[in-house]
Order: C-alpha cells, then structure tokens, then sequence
C-alpha cells in the first residue's frame, strides 16, 4: 500500500469522525444573549441609515439595545461569524470561517478578535462597555470592499450570523460548508444569533416594534412597561433577544425583509398577559403574535403587549 492511499484511507473515518462531533454538538441548549450591528466605537445600535459602505459596518455582541447592565450577555466562549444575504441562501464571507472568530469574556461581551488563515477583521473598542472589554469587529476583513459580497437583495440588505464554535457544522477552514434544513453554511438555526443590516437602502423593507405596557391591577392604569425582555423568531426559526427602552417601553428593529416572523414576550414571575394589539386592532389576549409580512404590506409593524401582576 503506498503512503498516498494510506493517508486518504486515514484521512476518511477523521473527517466522518469530526462531522460526528459537531453535529451532537449542535444539538445543545440554544444560545442565549444577542448581537448587533453598530459603527466603529460601538455608539450607535443598528446604524441602518448611516452605513454607506460595507467597510462601515461592524459587529457587537451581549448588553445593548436598552438593557440593563449584565443583561442579554453571550454566553463566555468561542465564536464563528458570517455574512449571507437576508435569507441566509447566498454567503458573502469570502474568507475562511476560522478567520471570522471572536472570544466572548465572562462580562458577556466581545473582547479579542480571534481569527487566523486570512487578511484579518479590523477592531475598534466598545465605548458604552469599554469597562467590561468590550471591542467592536469589522464584519468585512481588511480587503474590504472585496470582502463581502454584495448582497444580491435589491435593498442591499445583508444578515450577520453568529453560532458557537463546539456548535458549527463543518470543517472550519473552508469557506462555505454547505448544508440544509435547519442549517445554513455550517451555522444551525436553533444555535446562532442573527441581525439583518441595510448599506445604502433602496427598496422596501419594514420596522417591526413591541411595546410592553403594565396594567394595575387595581385601578386599571397603564405604565410604560422598561427593561422588558422580548424576542423576535424570524423565518430561519432563530430567535433574536431585545429589551424596552425606558422611554416607552418599546424596542424597534429595522431592515426586515418579507417573511414569517413571531414577536413574544417574555413573562415574569407573577405577571399574566392580559391584552394584545397589533397595528391598533385588539386581539385575544396571548404573549406571542405570529404573522408574514411581504412588499406592499403595512408597515411600520406594531405589536403591543399588556401585562398585569
């Protein structure tokens, strides 16, 4: 037997073997926490109006988005990213995934940039949790604009993905590991945090809003709802974690694109979902709405949760 056809018999029952591994890993507890996307210095949530280049566009991960301090934080640990189109269908990435990889610190926030094989992502540092490590990375590598892609999407709009490293599917320094079903490019649903982004928006795409109000038990007086935990399931079935503001008691993401989503809210101890409203119609009172949205629909989308406890 010659030493080639040794390695590749070798070679075979390892690669099968590594598979094996990740896929029990991925079928481990979801991931809680959240991310976004943001400016350099981490100031700005979601600057969906102010990216005028892919190069503009950087990652953020853990409190934000109106929570409280230690709140919506990663869980510590590994990371892969990537950039696809909204859908998930096309990646953009054009480096291996190994290189798009980042440490989450026990503070639940993004603190190294990890990546190795390629030209490295750009970081920048956190200004609202520079306290607790927290960095920014540039979602594009330093060959930006090559890296990403274009979105093929008409509204240039693109979504982050972020998954656990022990729950990646796929062999990491590949750029593309393709799969089906409930994953996409090695990144299962049920295991990753996603955001959508828009550079340079031309087509529709719409807001969805959830607002949390409070009902006194007693008089029947309603209080703005602040720091409340909802979440957004999207059509991948990934479920994205927001919080109220303390202005309103509302959350808004933006650049959604057509789809099923599902809006929730989360109950606390003692509290019972007593109303629901979308778009100002009163339905039957229950914490979660699930609707599709398409071009040409209504849009802003409003959905409004009563609690009383």
């Amino acid at each position: 037997m010659t030493r080639n056809l040794r390695t590749k018999l070798w070679a075979v029952p390892l690669a099968a073997l590594l598979l094996c591994v990740c896929s029990q890993v991925s079928r481990a507890a979801g991931v809680s926490g959240a991310i976004f996307t943001t400016v350099v210095d981490g100031t700005i949530v979601n600057a969906n109006t102010q990216y005028t280049s892919k190069c503009d566009v950087y990652l953020d991960g853990g409190p934000g988005r109106n929570a409280p301090a230690g709140a919506a934080g990663l869980p510590a640990g590994d990371y892969y990213f990537q950039v696809t189109d909204p859908n998930g269908q096309t990646l953009l990435s054009t480096d291996a995934v190994q290189n798009r990889s980042f440490h989450v610190n026990a503070n639940g926030v993004i603190d190294a940039y990890t990546g190795t094989g390629g030209p490295p992502h750009p970081t920048g540092i956190d200004q609202s949790h520079a306290a607790a490590g927290a960095i920014t990375i540039r979602m594009a590598n330093s060959t930006c604009p090559t890296d990403y892609l274009d979105s093929p999407n008409n509204g240039g709009v693109y979504k982050v993905w972020v998954t656990p490293v022990g729950s990646f599917v796929g062999y990491p320094a590949l750029v593309d590991n393709p799969c089906s079903g409930v994953c996409s490019h090695g990144f299962v649903h049920s295991q990753t945090k996603t955001d959508n982004f828009k550079i340079r928006p031309t087509t529709a795409t719409f807001c969805l809003t959830i607002i949390k109000q409070l009902v006194d038990l007693n008089t029947g007086a309603i209080s703005p709802g602040f720091n409340w935990p909802v979440q957004i399931t999207d059509s991948a079935g990934v479920i994205n974690n927001y919080f109220t503001n303390t202005t309103d008691g509302s959350v808004t993401t933006c650049g959604l694109v057509a789809g099923t989503y599902t809006a929730s809210e989360s109950l606390l101890p003692g509290f019972n979902n007593v109303g629901l409203q979308v778009n100002g119609a009163v339905l039957p009172a229950q914490p979660l709405y699930a609707f599709f949205w398409n071009t040409g629909a209504p849009g802003p989308f409003v959905v409004l949760f009563q609690n009383q406890g």
